[in-house]
């Protein structure tokens, strides 16, 4: 399966494989992946309503859950927001576009990331190295996977963030 891999200095998009996505991924980006692959099973994309948020209750924190709406002009608003998705704004954007919203380098680029969900209907994980404390890298990382209806256009977006701050890393050292 073919996949969007970037760090978020790469101007340009570095398409994969998921075998890349998961060799690269921290824990909670690897298990939502993989349930999202699971769930879709031998389609592009599974429904908003093959979610089973029971199954994701570890990861719900870094959960969100954005709705494409809108034609040619979408606007992609924020339906579900984890606890880790209000800290690290330090509201709730519940209800807002993620025009007005967004939590990012900028806003142009969190939208251009969702494009390439949306448009190529593919994933896409991107993350920031921030330390590495006994050889296992602590950082932040993104996951957008796309979700549809009718398994060709995308109308939902789900999402799983990832941060330093998720993991109580003292049993590393």
């Amino acid at each position: 399966m073919q996949v969007c891999i970037k760090q978020p200095e790469q101007s340009a998009h570095a398409f994969s494989t998921s075998e890349e996505l998961l060799h690269k991924a921290t824990g909670g980006v690897a298990q939502v992946f993989r349930y999202w692959d699971r769930v879709r099973g031998a389609r592009v994309m599974p429904s908003r309503f093959e979610i089973d948020f029971l199954e994701l209750q570890p990861w719900l924190p870094g959960i969100l859950m954005i709705e494409v709406a809108g034609g040619e002009g979408r606007e992609l608003i924020y339906r579900i927001v984890g606890e880790r998705g209000v800290r690290l704004r330090g509201y709730d954007p519940t209800g807002m576009t993620v025009s007005k919203a967004a939590f990012g380098q900028s806003v142009a680029h969190v939208l251009v990331n969702y494009d390439v969900v949306i448009d190529l209907r593919i994933p896409l994980y991107g993350w920031y190295d921030d330390e590495v404390a006994e050889g296992r890298r602590v950082g932040s990382g993104t996951l957008l996977l796309p979700l549809s209806s009718d398994g060709h256009k995308v109308n939902w977006v789900l999402v799983y963030i990832e941060d330093a701050a998720a993991y109580d890393w003292a049993w590393a050292r």
